[in-house]
């Protein structure tokens, strides 16, 4: 009787274990997920010496693993996690390239509710989420054309690298971030990255981002401040956020400019036809410069304008986006650098041609051919073919 007692008791302890694991299972959720992104190629970029054969990651997104999670709280209210990193599969590395940190991708905690979203660490910047909404190749930045401007040291001019033209990285650190709940089809954001500098309270970052879509037409808009590096900024004092270098065309004397504060506006917005689906965008560049000297002289500024198109064609899409760049310094450099005949204003264009074919949700590969003019350069043609897997 006893062993009947104690295996009943058993018995009703192992379903209360069990319906409390099931609660607990229905609170919490943990993902482990990513996408790995290859392709082989030649690239080559305006002012490149000559072309190079590669086999790289992230032709059309960067590869990235990680773990996310969610935690319901009650009333509405849910904790949540993300932990993603950016990898290299191409040569088995972690990160974009070798002084990134293990998840620059995100590393951030927080709250989310009725009242919005909450989320501490490092999160989104705001440029990302429009400038990839709003152009045909996402976020990629070997071969869009508005990525490879932005955001990239892509093409060679006068000896140096572009320099990219909106700073502070697609993601910050060190940041408070808050996201409304959507109104009226417009969700905005708010960001603050800390500098966490003792005595200097006001070398931070911050913007604001607001998206708004409602059937076929979508739209969207931030502005940003930028004067850290990321991920990791370890200067003191000011820091070196973008450079621009007017050169003398007969002499080949150069004079950098280094800037100590970024301000970017961009709007963009998306059409979707159905047979075909039109995007445009406009940023506008505004910079301090580092120098007291260069600034009572010198005023440096950039704009990019970049339109694309998206047609579904069989199982993808053929893609097509053309972006055009102007970096310009006013001023008198011929004291600087000897001469009147000086290049103080570079333009640059780019377009992207490509199709991208799907074979399921989670696999696609795609072709992609770039071609790529700096002002007073050599002209560089990009081409890569890759295949992308999501897990």
């Amino acid at each position: 009787m006893k062993q009947v007692k104690h295996a009943a008791i058993g018995s009703v302890l192992g379903l209360l274990a069990c319906a409390f694991s099931a609660q607990a299972l229905a609170q919490t959720s943990v993902q482990v997920s990513g996408m790995l992104d290859v392709y082989a190629g030649s690239i080559k970029r305006s002012g490149d010496a000559a072309a190079t054969s590669v086999v790289n990651s992230g032709g059309l997104q960067t590869s990235w693993w990680g773990f996310k999670g969610t935690e319901e709280l009650g009333n509405g209210l849910k904790a949540h996690f993300a932990l993603t990193g950016f990898m290299r599969p191409d040569v088995g590395a972690m990160g974009r390239f070798g002084t990134d940190t293990m998840f620059s991708r995100d590393a951030n905690v927080g709250l989310s509710g009725s009242f919005g979203t909450v989320s501490l660490g490092r999160d989104l910047a705001p440029n990302f989420v429009p400038s990839l909404t709003f152009n045909p190749f996402g976020s990629s930045f070997q071969f869009s054309p508005l990525g490879l401007h932005t955001q990239t040291s892509s093409s060679r001019y006068a000896g140096r690298a572009w320099s990219a033209t909106v700073a502070g990285d697609t993601a910050w650190s060190n940041e408070i971030m808050y996201v409304t709940p959507k109104l009226g089809g417009f969700t905005t954001s708010l960001f603050l990255q800390l500098g966490e500098q003792a005595g200097d309270s006001s070398k931070n970052n911050y913007g604001a981002n607001t998206m708004y879509a409602n059937g076929p037409l979508s739209f969207g808009a931030y502005f940003q401040s930028v004067k850290l590096g990321n991920p990791v900024d370890t200067t003191v004092g000011p820091s070196q956020v973008f450079s621009f270098t007017p050169y003398n065309r007969v002499t080949g004397a150069t004079y950098t400019l280094g800037a100590s504060k970024n301000d970017t506006w961009f709007v963009g917005g998306a059409y979707d036809m159905q047979f075909i689906k039109l995007y445009g965008t406009l940023n506008y560049s505004t910079t301090n410069l580092l120098n007291a000297a260069d600034a009572a002289r010198y005023d440096l500024k950039s704009n990019t304008v970049q339109l694309g198109a998206s047609m579904p064609v069989g199982q993808g899409s053929v893609l097509l986006s053309w972006a055009r760049t102007n970096v310009k310094a006013t001023g008198d450099f011929s004291g600087v650098l000897g001469g009147t005949d000086v290049t103080s204003s570079i333009v640059r264009n780019t377009v992207s041609l490509g199709y991208d074919y799907f074979f399921s949700k989670r696999t696609d590969v795609y072709s992609i051919v770039s071609y790529d003019k700096l002002s007073e350069q050599s002209s560089g043609v990009s081409a890569g073919v890759g295949i992308r897997q999501r897990f």
